[in-house]
């Protein structure tokens, strides 16, 4: 009979491999500083999404070849080329040689905390990151300069769009500047490996808690808790102690507040992504080899036919609507303003002239900004998040996400 492996060495071997994995992706980056530094003395694209499809779906097929699965290694390659995007487009677009300091609603390893980590890393950018009670808190510590950015959710695939924050941008004098998206993956994680039988309470943001409905219909003796947001759920269950508490949130926040995973994957919907806005006093300026998108407000005329008047601008100069969302216009009674987002660049003179078509057709317009894409016409539908968000990206509504 043959000696039984090592388990001690074995998972040295795996140390060795994790850190031969890193050294490769740093490698990668790379040699992606140099290809950034090849298409700057020319006039081609950041992006070349047929490169791209053409890189996933040949390690696709190099993992099945070997028995790996061909959606993880999708996954991770999708990841890794992202941030390479983002890191050629931070070079275009100039970045700050300081670190900065960023506002975001709630606490840290909060979705929104661990979002704007992901940003700023992705546009190789160091930061301080400050959290607020409120999305209004996070714009006034903008406004008042005690920020660099705000950091704020404007969309999520399962609780549709953010009001608070479509109204805080028409009110306020702020720009935006980016984007990003998240992968909300909801775990249970507790202060032991309890049996799911044991727990009696279970705690998260009450978007959390909605969005795993299903499976907490299958925990009839736990009742469920409403915090301020996920991150807080999980620092309360460990500050409790109790082993009969639970908590829904990021498997991020759970390894910080030294809990243990009970399960992962929770939500009733496998696509759960959260698009946010990063936003900062002044605009920004991006090069036109940048795909980008274009936010505004527009107020139509009181008349049959106006939205539509101003769609058909849109439609008929080939600038791809990506986000149309309605909201109460204050002092008019049943009147709406419109937020627009639409792919295009204001210092393209072909995007500027249909801004300029829009505010003639309209009662008033304000650009919130032109800001590079981070999903854009051409991405898989697989992983896109407006595949999953749909054209417009409407859905139910809601006031705060998870």
């Amino acid at each position: 009979m043959g000696e039984l492996p090592d388990l001690a060495q074995l998972r040295r071997d795996l140390d060795d491999v994790d850190r031969g994995l890193v050294d490769l992706i740093a490698r990668r980056l790379q040699i992606v500083a140099q290809v950034g530094s090849a298409k700057a003395r020319t006039d081609a694209p950041v992006r070349d999404a047929e490169r791209e499809r053409a890189v996933l779906d040949g390690v696709v097929a190099v993992a099945e070849e070997r028995g790996v699965s061909g959606d993880l290694v999708r996954r991770i390659f999708r990841e890794i080329i992202g941030h390479a995007v983002d890191r050629q487009v931070a070079e275009l677009t100039g970045t700050a040689d300081r670190p900065l300091v960023v506002a975001f609603q709630g606490v840290e390893h909060a979705y929104s905390h661990l979002a704007a980590r992901k940003h700023l890393a992705g546009r190789g950018q160091q930061g301080r990151f400050e959290g607020h009670v409120s999305f209004a808190d996070a714009i006034a510590a903008l406004v008042t300069g005690s920020c660099d950015l705000a950091f704020l959710p404007i969309e999520n695939t399962t609780a549709g769009s953010i009001n608070q924050v479509y109204d805080l941008l028409q009110a306020s004098d702020v720009h935006v500047v980016g984007e990003e998206t998240w992968r909300v993956d909801h775990c249970l994680a507790a202060v032991a490996d309890t049996p799911l039988s044991s727990l009696r309470r279970v705690l998260s943001h009450p978007q959390g808690l909605e969005q795993c409905a299903s499976f907490l219909r299958t925990l009839p003796g736990a009742v469920p808790v409403t915090v301020f947001d996920t991150a807080e759920a999980m620092r309360a269950v460990a500050e409790a102690g109790d082993p009969t508490w639970g908590a829904i949130g990021s498997a991020e926040a759970a390894d910080a507040h030294g809990l243990v995973v009970l399960r992962r994957g929770l939500a009733d919907q496998d696509e759960n992504w959260t698009r946010f806005l990063l936003l900062a006093r002044n605009p920004v300026r991006v090069p036109d080899r940048v795909p980008s998108k274009t936010s505004l407000v527009l107020v139509t005329r009181h008349e049959e036919g106006a939205l539509l008047r101003c769609l058909e601008i849109l439609s008929r100069t080939g600038h791809s609507m990506t986000k149309l969302e309605s909201r109460p216009r204050p002092g008019s009674p049943f009147e709406y303003l419109f937020f627009l987002d639409f792919e295009g660049n204001v210092a393209d003179p072909r995007t500027q002239d249909v801004v300029q078509e829009l505010r003639e057709a309209s009662l008033g317009l304000k650009v919130l900004g032109s800001y590079p894409a981070k999903v854009v016409r051409g991405d898989a539908p697989d992983e896109s998040l407006e595949a999953v968000l749909g054209p417009q990206g409407r859905g139910p509504r809601t006031s705060r996400p998870a």
